[in-house]
């Protein structure tokens, strides 16, 4: 058994030391898909990376040469990598080959077939702006020097989670809150001074406060997060976004609270949890493997039963899409791959596909594989990247 792991992290290393011919890597890829213990170990292998790059010991590298090109092959916690480093030898010739077809293509239409769908580049790595409007940068070691305040100290575990640890001995006499921004290409994990989780994922953030005060425990989100809150009878656990609150006690579940996302989704693992939709006056309950989608522009609210392993794919390391329309798929890799997204035609966004894959591997990937699905085409300049037919 011993032997068939190390031989499973072997053939991982080789994978990341980025050494493996074409067939070589889709022989891995496919390999990777099946088997959960070799995702299991990827993702160690990878974490052990990061850990070794935040505590700047460059030397261990030696040690470890297959990670030495880790940042090109994988988007884990805290790092973002641009598309750039997978097109840049030809960014050049295709960016001159698109402006020529655009040119062409807006003489013969009379008018531009383009519609850009811009984003903004963020940190590569999660900032904490506490009470005072502090902004720190979540590295071990600006951490380490965090205390947060004479309530509580703060702890990174592992390197990929904040922890809210209170002060026994604290007298607490008003709330302070703090805010964890998680950025494009990273996600993020938390836990709260009441041991409550929250797994963010890439393009989040969550306002809390250090210490929960009183009968409520009260966040904010933006973006999507999964909670496994900590059951307390005599204090309800609050989410707030923009168009929906949940009130729980202790429970598990998805909210994707996306301002950009056409909809609102929250998805019930176990548990119950109670739905205010303020802007339409409208109430409900949340049974388990059930599904709310509150539609922001009509204002329909929709329940319905659900797979909760598509809504959990994110956490979990993967990437699902059923069915789905191209402009949500892509909103949803630009997310992580950090890209911006051009459609020379407005119909190719409703062109619908299904996609399974793990969220790390490299988005050239990703995108040949769609490509080949429904003759889509897309060329890429720098980290846009532009979708044909």
């Amino acid at each position: 058994m011993i032997d068939e792991i190390e031989n499973k992290r072997i053939r991982i290393r080789d994978y990341l030391s980025g050494d493996l011919d074409n067939q070589e890597k889709q022989d891995f890829q496919e390999w990777l898909e099946r088997d959960l213990e070799a995702q299991r170990l990827f993702r160690e292998q990878v974490k052990q990376y990061h850990q070794m790059r935040w505590a700047e010991n460059w030397d261990r590298l030696d040690d470890y040469k297959a990670f030495d090109l880790a940042m090109q092959r994988v988007r884990r916690r805290h790092l973002r990598v641009t598309i750039l480093k997978y097109v840049a030898v030809i960014a050049v010739a295709l960016t001159t080959g698109f402006v020529t077809w655009q040119w062409k293509q807006q003489k013969e239409r009379g008018t531009s077939p383009m519609i850009a769908v811009t984003t903004t580049l963020q940190a590569s790595v999660p900032v904490l702006t506490l009470d005072n409007g502090e902004q720190v940068s979540i590295t071990p070691q600006n951490v380490k020097e965090l205390h947060a305040s004479r309530n509580m100290n703060v702890q990174l575990i592992d390197s990929v989670r904040l922890t809210y640890i209170p002060k026994m001995d604290s007298s607490i006499r008003e709330v302070r809150y703090n805010t964890l921004t998680v950025p494009r290409g990273c996600e993020f994990d938390l836990t709260l001074a009441d041991g409550s989780r929250v797994w963010l994922n890439a393009g989040s953030s969550l306002k809390y406060p250090e210490v929960f005060v009183g009968n409520k425990r009260e966040v904010y989100l933006s973006g999507e997060a999964y909670f496994e809150v900590k059951h307390n009878g005599k204090a309800s656990f609050i989410v707030n976004t923009d168009k929906m609150n949940v009130r729980v006690l202790g429970t598990s579940f998805n909210i994707k609270a996306y301002g950009d996302d056409p909809a609102i989704v929250t998805t019930l693992v176990t548990g119950k949890i109670a739905q205010v939709y303020p802007e339409i006056n409208q109430e409900i309950t949340l049974t388990p493997l059930r599904q709310s989608v509150f539609d922001r522009s009509s204002g329909k609210l929709e329940i319905r039963e659900t797979d909760t392993r598509e809504a959990l794919a994110w956490k979990n390391g993967k990437i699902i899409a059923n069915n789905e329309r191209l402009e949500d798929i892509f909103r949803q890799l630009s997310r992580w791959y950090d890209f911006e997204i051009v459609y020379t035609q407005p119909s190719l966004k409703d062109t619908r596909f299904y996609l399974h894959t793990l969220r790390y591997t490299d988005v050239q990937t990703i995108l040949n594989n769609l490509q080949t699905t429904l003759g889509i085409h897309f060329t890429y300049s720098g980290k846009t990247i532009y979708v044909s037919q």
